[in-house]
């Protein structure tokens, strides 16, 4: 079963309304003791910055519990923009540590035009599970300020264009990462769902 973490970030029932469509249960955890044996996947959703969302997580006792499922790698967790970086080690935007899960920094977006806000394209380098029926040069909803820069990054699976390039989707094992909003890019951002639940 799929479980959505409610730490006061990230649109749930977005997500909620959509698995609904699919007639696919999806569990709103609210509290830490929610993650048990029935959750084989997390959705990390997010948006905000990135201390607040890890003092969030560390406050309703979420952080350690997230670190311990994603050692499974039965386990799958999809990170969502905020919850995408604080898979990270760390992000320019905090002074905290990230979940550590991905050995990778964030940094803010070389632009003077932030944030990186409304569609954009992703570049597919490679195929893999949660990317079934999505199309090269794909549209998405972005909005964000700081992104993974890594461009020789192992992790590397979509990467996007917003003056230079940004890597919009990763991949480590069991971990996926997207920088984009799925719940809100229509139609794609379902597939991407529906993909995740099926992967």
């Amino acid at each position: 079963m799929i479980g959505i973490i409610n730490y006061g970030l990230g649109n749930i029932n977005a997500y909620y309304n959509i698995y609904k469509e699919y007639d696919i249960n999806l569990k709103i955890l609210s509290n830490y003791k929610d993650i048990n044996s029935n959750i084989d996947k997390l959705i990390l959703p997010g948006i905000g910055s990135f201390d607040n969302a890890i003092n969030l997580l560390k406050s309703q006792k979420f952080f350690d519990e997230i670190i311990n499922f994603s050692l499974n790698e039965k386990n799958k967790i999809l990170g969502v923009c905020v919850g995408m970086q604080i898979l990270s080690t760390t992000s320019q935007e905090g002074n905290l540590q990230g979940l550590d899960i991905i050995k990778e920094s964030f940094h803010k977006l070389p632009s003077k035009i932030l944030p990186h806000i409304g569609w954009n394209s992703v570049n597919i380098n490679k195929e893999i599970d949660i990317l079934n029926n999505i199309n090269e040069n794909t549209f998405f909803y972005f909005l964000h300020s700081y992104a993974l820069l890594n461009k020789n990054s192992d992790l590397k699976i979509c990467e996007t264009m917003y003056e230079t390039k940004f890597i919009s989707v990763f991949q480590k094992k069991n971990i996926y990462g997207i920088q984009f909003h799925p719940e809100k890019s229509h139609s794609q951002g379902s597939q991407i769902l529906l993909n995740f639940y099926k992967s």
